[in-house]
């Protein structure tokens, strides 16, 4: 059944008759839904009100009608009711947060219809903001920031360190499974798949999986990362498997601060004792800047230049580690003041030769 609420929460009406529906759920955090039903079942159905199924809440976006063989159907997509996260009475300018990150996601859904749920990271955390960006987007910032994963419970919001079964679920060729499809990306020297099945097994996103298929002589163990069916006819089901990794963005933090100012805030961060720290240093013209550790994952960063030239930034490898960074596109003479937000967590001690500009950060070659 799927129930129509209005915007006060109060049940209008319960859809009974269902003629078609898809639900769709991805790890990182998108959730859609559509339908279809009688037009006699559709009078309560409208743009700006709630659907809800199995405990999760829909915003409903688009209400469509049509014939189908003779019969009036009422067409409705809906969307998480946590996309209402990109209204822009929800945005915010400025944000700073260094805590716990159960207590970081409930500063960031402060005057949102939505509460923090299970947080299943303690580590100390530190973000930033200091531009207009939507409510939505910052939350997924953050989850990104605490390398977690976002789960969505009626109007609760958890963050799990792994969604699904760490266990690798079986999935074999045989009479469940109808379809199989596999692409890969040499440049990244990665595999994705695609499968059909005839039915819905015990699985669901974030699900560890090995997948075993004789005819494209395929043995792999992957990850659910979406998952696609009919929740009222759970055959034909589709799954994308693939990494998973959260992905931190370089552009919610501006630089506005003096070399002095950043350097407080090492020193705060470095005090608190948080899981991230900052590399910085200031670079005359193109060169190098070389980290005071080597980092396991990818850091992200921000760059100003005094004389504003577009100046890009290469990180560096040694091996699978981050070292450094390359600035390019500066002319002779320019300042270009370079910030990277490296992860604590896996690294471990390496030394480069180089010289420093400024008083602490990383090391600078030019």
């Amino acid at each position: 059944m799927i129930r129509i609420y209005d915007s006060e929460n109060t049940l209008l009406y319960t859809i009974r008759k269902v003629l078609n529906a898809n639900f769709r759920e991805t790890i990182d955090g998108e959730m859609l839904l559509s339908f279809s039903t009688t037009m006699s079942s559709s009078i309560l159905i409208q743009a700006g009100r709630l659907a809800e199924y199995s405990g999760q809440y829909f915003s409903i976006a688009q209400v469509s009608k049509s014939m189908q063989n003779g019969i009036a159907v009422c067409n409705v997509s809906c969307e998480h009711i946590s996309y209402i996260l990109n209204d822009s009475a929800y945005d915010i300018t400025e944000f700073y947060f260094t805590g716990t990150p159960a207590a970081g996601l409930a500063k960031i859904l402060e005057g949102t219809p939505f509460s923090a749920g299970v947080v299943e990271m303690s580590d100390v955390c530190t973000m930033k903001i200091n531009q207009s960006v939507s409510r939505r987007a910052a939350l997924m910032q953050f989850v990104a920031i605490v390398n977690g994963e976002i789960e969505y419970s009626g109007y609760s919001i958890n963050i799990r360190a792994h969604r699904g079964s760490a266990e690798y679920k079986m999935v074999m060729d045989g009479k469940n499974v109808t379809d199989v499809s596999v692409s890969y990306d040499y440049r990244e020297n990665t595999a994705s798949y695609t499968l059909s099945f005839f039915k819905l097994l015990d699985i669901s996103v974030g699900d560890n999986i090995q997948i075993i298929f004789h005819p494209l002589n395929i043995n792999v163990r992957t990850r659910i990362i979406a998952v696609e069916y009919n929740p009222f006819y759970r055959y034909n089901i589709k799954v994308e498997v693939g990494q998973y990794k959260p992905s931190v963005s370089n552009t919610f933090y501006i630089i506005e601060k003096t070399m002095s100012d950043l350097e407080d805030t090492v020193a705060e961060i470095s005090e608190i004792g948080t899981r991230y720290t900052i590399e910085f240093g200031k670079i005359i013209g193109n060169g190098t800047f070389y980290f005071s550790k080597a980092y396991t994952d990818e850091p992200y960063y921000m760059v100003e230049a005094d004389d504003g030239s577009a100046v890009a930034v290469t990180l560096l490898k040694n091996g699978d580690t981050y070292i450094g960074g390359t600035i390019s596109g500066a002319q002779t003479a320019t300042k270009t003041l370079v910030v990277f937000y490296c992860t604590l967590p896996g690294v471990h001690n390496f030394k480069c030769k180089g010289h420093l500009h400024g008083r602490t950060g990383g090391y600078a070659h030019d």
